[in-house]
């Protein structure tokens, strides 16, 4: 596994073993790896935590760049403990950013810097590896402010994909609904998607044509990740359930359940991995929308990134910290501009 020795140093190393496949069981002690997840994780690979000395409300985005690992602190409580914070090769912790206007994603641009989606601040931002704002990427659409920027994705044109789930607590909404929108690289927003009760996660395929968002909770209890084909103008069509989300079975039992399905990442052979906050782990879907398997972590697992020199350490932000684990498949990297 790549990645930097030093964060080892910062870890109480804490070892979990890989969920199988289905069932509270497998939170337990398993050491088996579900069936599908042969290709994808090693022989004995196993979830590490990589932060500590630290206190958290929620870890969020890890981001791993040249040698640092980034990531960000959620707390919906004081938006001055909402911090965007690196760890660099010696094992330093840096505090960039303080009120970070809630960031709930991070993800390289491609070119040396950072977009950010600030929940809270209703606005989507490119940000230095220093953590300065350089610009504002987008913070309204028909002439009304953005309400929740949640997750965004990058493609090859310079375009940004992100989702707006309208999680924004007791503010007023000013956008009449949830919406996938896309910022193309002339800075003209528009939507694109408006028809996901909590957009969430969002990821493109390796060639770029079909767009995957996570829904995460609604009327359907954000069970079904959605697929849509990209068009030549970067807008999409076609949409369609693409992967079943596993519930726990108190979610299943409940009309108000939900899945929980949160951040996602994509790896270079297409695999869509979805973190989820109700004790399942990271679940892991094919191309084809198999069910692969679940990877275990912590409870309350959000947000997750590919990282390390070969892109084949998987980074997963939990309420508690950042883990890692090595997989045999590296990451689709973010295309350079």
């Amino acid at each position: 596994m790549r990645i930097n020795n030093c964060l080892y140093l910062l870890a109480g190393l804490s070892t979990i073993a890989v969920l199988s496949c289905g069932g509270g069981e497998g939170r337990k002690a398993s050491q088996e790896k579900p069936a599908g997840l042969e290709t994808i994780l090693a022989k004995g690979a196993t979830v590490e935590k990589v932060t500590s000395g630290f206190t958290f409300d929620t870890a969020a985005t890890p981001v791993y760049f040249e040698g640092d690992l980034y990531f960000t602190n959620t707390n919906f409580s004081d938006m001055e403990a909402c911090r965007t914070m690196k760890i660099n090769g010696t094992g330093e912790l840096k505090i960039l950013r303080n009120n970070n206007g809630l960031t709930s994603a991070l993800q390289t641009s491609g070119t040396g810097t950072f977009y950010c989606c600030e929940m809270l601040g209703h606005r989507v931002i490119e940000i230095d590896p220093d953590g300065n704002v350089l610009r504002v990427v987008a913070d309204t659409y028909d002439g009304k402010r953005i309400d929740g920027p949640n997750d965004l994705t990058v493609d090859a044109s310079g375009g940004i994909y992100f989702t707006d789930s309208q999680f924004i607590g007791e503010e007023e909404k000013m956008q009449d609904r949830p919406a996938v929108y896309y910022v193309k690289s002339t800075g003209e927003v528009v939507r694109i998607i408006d028809d996901i009760d909590f957009p969430n996660g969002i990821e493109l395929s390796p060639d770029g044509k079909v767009l995957y968002v996570i829904d995460t909770r609604g009327s359907r209890k954000g069970q079904y990740i959605r697929a849509y084909d990209v068009l030549e103008d970067c807008t999409v069509a076609n949409g369609r359930d693409f992967a079943e989300v596993e519930l726990t079975p108190d979610d299943e039992g409940n009309p108000e359940g939900m899945s929980g399905a949160d951040g996602s990442a994509v790896d270079s052979a297409g695999n869509l991995y979805v973190a989820t906050t109700r004790g399942l782990g990271v679940q892991v879907f094919s191309p084809s929308g198999e069910h692969l398997g679940n990877i275990a972590g912590p409870l309350n697992t959000n947000n997750i990134s590919f990282g390390g020199e070969d892109l084949k350490t998987l980074y997963i932000a939990a309420k508690d910290g950042i883990y890692t684990i090595p997989v045999m498949i590296p990451g689709l990297p973010v295309p350079n501009k």
